[in-house]
């Protein structure tokens, strides 16, 4: 389940552009996670940016047993560009750029940091209709919430319809 960040109040066509991107988004997850798994990776994040007639599709992959490489990379590009091309629900002309997740990965949704307790993340989050962040060590993690102890030794705790985005800062 992915949480996703309440609508701003943009007027009637914002709200219908944003949903129609969700729609694309999560069309083209379902048309490569089988795919992505197949191959041996596990697909981590997928952004969609552009106009309406020309895309970038950008998909995070990632594997459990080794870091993934330029050649990892160029497997999985073969694959899926050519499953999207032969897929009736794109119809758009679109760039597709396949990446490992990096050293501070970006977190999609809630249930990817539970791999994280005790690492250093900037947590992104809604509270009575703000935005606000918070970077701190990562605690906890459940179905309901996470749990943040910021640089004042102070538990925060963000439940998952606050989360917006989370995420991995590297400390060398």
């Amino acid at each position: 389940v992915q949480i996703l960040p309440p609508l701003p109040n943009l007027g009637p066509l914002w709200a219908y552009l944003f949903c129609f991107k969700m729609k694309i988004e999560e069309d083209i997850r379902k048309i490569i996670i089988k795919d992505i798994k197949n191959l041996g990776y596990i697909l981590w994040g997928l952004e969609l940016s552009g106009k309406s007639n020309s895309k970038h599709i950008r998909i995070y992959i990632d594997n459990e047993d080794s870091s993934i490489g330029l050649g990892d990379c160029e497997k999985v590009n073969l694959q899926i560009k050519d499953v999207l091309e032969n897929t009736d629900l794109i119809n758009f002309n679109f760039s597709l750029e396949i990446s490992s997740p990096g050293i501070e990965r970006t977190f999609f949704n809630i249930d990817q940091l539970k791999n994280f307790k005790d690492q250093t993340i900037l947590v992104k989050y809604e509270e009575d209709s703000r935005k606000d962040s918070v970077l701190g060590k990562l605690l906890s993690v459940s179905d309901n919430h996470i749990e943040i102890m910021n640089n004042k030794m102070e538990s925060i705790k963000i439940s998952a319809n606050d989360y917006i985005t989370s995420k991995l800062i590297y400390k060398g």
